[in-house]
C-alpha cells in the first residue's frame, strides 16, 4: 500500500458511510410524507423505470436492489395492498411473477422523486460547480470499476 494511501482510504470510507447515513435520513424524511419507506420507493423506481409498460420479473427486482427474494415479496405485498403495483404471471412461463406499476404508483413516484431531488439539490448547493463536477466524476469512475 502506498504511503498515505491508508489514511485517504480510511477518510474516504468514513466520509462515504457518513454521507450515506445523512442521505438516507434526509430521503427517508422526504418519503415519509408520502407514506413510503426507502425500500418501497426503491422497488417502485425499479418497476417504473426498468419495467416500463411491460412490467419486470419479480426476481429481477431482487437482483437490481441486492435484496433477498423474500424481502422483495414482502415489499411488493405491501405495495400491491396499497394499489401501487399489480402482480401477474408471465404469459411465457406461469412460474414467473411479473410486477407492473399502476397509474397511482407512477404518479406517487413522480411526486416523491421531485421532493427527494429537491432535498439532494439542497445538500449539494454549498458545493461549487467545479467541486460537484469533480465529485460526480470521481464517483462515476469508481462505480465503473464494479
Amino acid at each position: 500500500m502506498e504511503k498515505g494511501h491508508k489514511k485517504y482510504y480510511e477518510e474516504a470510507i468514513y466520509s462515504i458511510t457518513l454521507l450515506n447515513n445523512i442521505i438516507n435520513k434526509n430521503v427517508s424524511g422526504q418519503l415519509a410524507q408520502y407514506d413510503l419507506t426507502l425500500g418501497k420507493f426503491n422497488v417502485l423506481m425499479v418497476i417504473k423505470h426498468l419495467g416500463g409498460t411491460q412490467g419486470i420479473k419479480q426476481v429481477s427486482i431482487s437482483k437490481y436492489l441486492i435484496l433477498t427474494p423474500s424481502n422483495i415479496t414482502k415489499l411488493i405485498d405491501k405495495l400491491e395492498k396499497d394499489k401501487l403495483v399489480a402482480r401477474f404471471f408471465s404469459a411465457e412461463d406461469r412460474r414467473i411473477k411479473v410486477v407492473r406499476i399502476t397509474e397511482k404508483g407512477s404518479k406517487l413516484v413522480d411526486i416523491a422523486s421531485a421532493g427527494s431531488t429537491n432535498g439532494f439539490k439542497k445538500m449539494t448547493d454549498k458545493l461549487s460547480n467545479d467541486k460537484l463536477k469533480m465529485l460526480s466524476s470521481s464517483l462515476v469512475e469508481w462505480l465503473d470499476l464494479f
